[in-house]
C-alpha cells in the first residue's frame, strides 16, 4: 500500500476508537447506554474500518487499471462492501446482544472521523492571499 494511503488509513483507524468513546459518553449522558449498544458500536466500527481499508485497497489497484476495467473492478468491489455492510446490519438485527442503532453509529464512524479530521485540517491550514 502507498505510504500516503497507509498513513491516512492508519489515522482514520486510530480516530474511530476516539469517536466510539465520545459516542458512548454521549449515550451515557442521555441515559441510552446499554451493553448491547456498546457491542453494536464496537461491531459497527470494526465493519466500518474493514470497509474503509477495502476501499483504500480497491482505489489503489484501480488507479493502475485501464479505465474500463477500473470502472468494472470498482463497481464489483463496491457491491462487496455494500454486501458486508448489509450483512452487518442483518446480524445486528438478528442478534439480541447487538443494538441496531449502536451498529449504525459504528458504521458511520469512519465518515465522521474523516469529516472532523478534514474540518480540523482546514482550520489550521495557512490561508493564502
Amino acid at each position: 500500500m502507498d505510504v500516503k494511503v497507509a498513513k491516512e488509513v492508519k489515522a482514520v483507524t486510530l480516530g474511530v476508537p476516539m469517536f466510539d468513546i465520545v459516542a458512548v459518553i454521549l449515550l451515557i449522558l442521555i441515559s441510552q447506554f446499554s451493553m448491547p449498544m456498546l457491542m453494536g458500536i464496537i461491531f459497527g466500527s470494526i465493519i466500518a474500518v474493514l470497509n474503509f481499508r477495502l476501499l483504500a485497497l480497491t482505489l489503489e489497484k484501480a488507479v493502475n487499471l485501464p479505465p474500463g476495467k477500473a470502472q468494472a473492478y470498482t463497481g464489483v468491489r463496491y457491491m462487496i462492501r455494500l454486501t458486508i455492510t448489509a450483512a452487518a446490519l442483518i446480524v445486528s438485527i438478528k442478534n439480541p446482544n447487538l443494538h441496531i442503532i449502536g451498529t449504525a453509529i459504528g458504521l458511520i464512524s469512519t465518515q465522521v472521523v474523516i469529516f472532523i479530521k478534514t474540518l480540523i485540517a482546514s482550520k489550521f491550514k495557512r490561508k493564502e492571499v
